[in-house]
């Protein structure tokens, strides 16, 4: 899980590994084996990750979200890695 880019840049809130919280999409694919995870297998995960994802705002709002407090949010979902993922 990611956080608002104002809270903390691009960082997980929890970390994928003991080294580095950085949140991309590289990351990911660089610590899947870790994971157990082979690389289509991890191609595979990401994509389907990334397709929920992508309906984040639908499912905020749904939920009672504010339009302030998705907004808010937007920067922990919505970026070049999401993008890259779903291509």
């Amino acid at each position: 899980m990611t956080v608002p880019i104002d809270v903390r840049p691009r960082v997980h809130a929890l970390a994928i590994d003991a080294e580095d919280p950085t949140a991309s999409l590289d990351h990911a694919r660089a610590v899947a084996r870790s994971f157990g995870l082979t690389a289509p297998a991890s191609r595979s995960v990401i994509a389907e990750v990334a397709r929920s994802v992508r309906r984040w705002r639908t499912i905020a709002a749904a939920t009672g979200l504010s339009k302030s407090q998705i907004e808010r949010m937007s920067t922990a979902f919505e970026h070049a890695d999401l993008e890259a993922a779903l291509s």
